[in-house]
């Protein structure tokens, strides 16, 4: 492969005297450090079968059997751009400012000069390379990379897009899904569509991006890498070829538990978001069944593209030599609770795949404590024996992977909205709403979370203990 052709390579501006630690010329070890293949996929849920879901996902199903699985992570927001944001920072929204999807973290008060987890390691001595959706956009196919993308952070980045060809089967002239004539307007008017498209596999974006991995893991290399692989499927809309439909037919399709009282308990600024509306218009005209089909479709298209990668992985030269993180931005609803996307506090939206593998680790372990997607940045320089610097905000599980069990003081932290806090710890969700309102949930015993014991005495001190995790807004760096 001919990196002139179609890779661009990205001049970063920071300098690794900007450190705060001390670096030392590369040393021979060094430049054999482990490699590193990061592949974050986007809007999937803890539905791949290796997580006791519903998905035929035997691609990450042989994953989770090759290292840890942890079934009890979370995203540190539930939407993509801050959860991202937060990932490669190992920094809180609190702290970065970035709540939402709109705008760019960079842009924001103090944030220039941040320095992710890609731009640390080039001053270890990696090279850093970016394919798909890695940040909040993909880098795009102009001449100049997308800012979303953060180009800073990477020494290579392919021109690229993301998605499937064929939403347009299923918008109308207005713009908006036929299904539903434009009743329902704005994003999910526009992006809430499902259906089989006429095309194959091989002719998304998707294959394209991990075949020009794979050509990457052909190469060889004289540093070690820190390659990072989007795969934007199954975010929607939930389309894909029609083989990954056959896979679901709707008369075996489960739907969602939904009990009918579920929300006689929820507080009122719980009880209904921007996507109640189009969960009620799609159970009203019978469109819940054929989204779910479509979910679960996309699932496994993910999954195949996947597999191709981890294909190219296993025949190339540092299949042996390269740790693999494969998680998920954030969940997804799928008329849980009435809502659809992400965008809540409670387990559907927050708790994601993620699966650790590397080379001479223990295979096939399980590990149910409660981690964040903040943790993953001390957690991987742990596993590389690199120094982390003290600007973190997050705490290495590294010794999880070699005792899944060992007991862990840190909960999860979740955050959506300024001042709406989810505390996870164990089989615990605290939430605390910014207007004061509280949920409680056991997960081990309501997995759905349909009773709310916050008002239950007897959780009293079980809630001021998970109480005192709530952050505290820097109020200097929101912005």
């Amino acid at each position: 492969m001919m990196k002139t052709s179609y890779w661009y390579h990205v001049a970063g501006w920071m300098t690794c005297s900007m450190l705060p630690v001390t670096l030392q010329p590369l040393s021979a070890q060094q430049t054999q450090r482990t490699n590193v293949l990061l592949i974050t996929i986007d809007d999937m849920n803890i539905w791949p079968g290796a997580f006791d879901g519903v998905a035929q996902t035997p691609n990450m199903d042989i994953l989770a059997a090759q290292g840890t699985m942890f079934s009890n992570a979370h995203c540190v927001v539930p939407a993509s751009n801050p959860s991202r944001t937060a990932l490669f920072t190992g920094l809180r929204p609190e702290t970065t400012g970035q709540y939402t999807n709109e705008g760019c973290f960079r842009n924001k008060q103090n944030n220039k000069t941040l320095i992710t987890l890609p731009q640390y390691l080039q001053c270890f001595g990696y090279e850093t390379v970016s394919v798909g959706k890695i940040y909040h956009h993909a880098r795009g196919m102009k001449e100049i990379p997308d800012p979303y993308s953060d180009p800073e952070s990477w020494d290579l980045q392919p021109p690229c897009s993301v998605g499937i060809k064929g939403r347009n089967l299923y918008i109308g002239e207005n713009g908006y899904g036929t299904w539903h004539g434009g009743e329902i307007t704005g994003y999910l008017g526009r992006m809430g569509v499902w259906g089989p498209v006429p095309y194959k596999t091989e002719e998304s974006e998707e294959w394209k991006n991990v075949r020009y991995c794979a050509e990457y893991l052909n190469e060889e290399h004289d540093k070690p890498f820190f390659l990072a692989c989007g795969i934007f499927t199954p975010h929607a809309p939930h389309i894909a070829p029609q083989k990954y439909f056959d896979m679901y037919p709707l008369d075996r399709i489960n739907l969602p538990e939904v009990s009918d009282d579920d929300f006689k308990d929820i507080p009122k600024v719980a009880e209904t978001n921007f996507s109640t509306p189009f969960v009620k218009l799609m159970r009203e005209k019978g469109e819940w069944k054929k989204a779910v089909q479509g979910y679960l479709a996309c699932m496994s298209f993910a999954d195949d593209v996947l597999g191709e990668l981890l294909e190219a992985l296993e025949k190339s030269r540092y299949a042996d030599n390269t740790i693999v993180i494969l998680l998920t931005d954030n969940g997804f609803q799928l008329g849980h609770k009435n809502r659809w996307e992400k965008y809540s506090l409670w387990r559907m939206a927050t708790n994601t795949p993620l699966i650790i593998s590397k080379p001479g680790d223990k295979k096939g372990q399980v590990c149910e404590r409660a981690v964040s997607y903040l943790d993953i940045y001390p957690t991987l320089l742990d596993m590389l024996k690199i120094e982390k610097p003290d600007f973190l905000e997050g705490y290495s599980f590294a010794e999880l992977l070699v005792e899944p069990t060992a007991p862990r003081q840190y909960p999860a932290v979740i955050t959506h909205g300024e001042g709406n806090i989810s505390v996870v710890k164990d089989e615990w969700n605290y939430i605390r709403y910014k207007d004061g309102s509280e949920e409680l949930y056991n997960r081990e015993k309501d997995r759905g979370e349909y009773h709310n014991l916050a008002q239950d005495e007897k959780y009293a001190a079980l809630k001021q203990q998970l109480l005192r995790y709530i952050p505290e807004v820097k109020k200097e760096s929101r912005r």
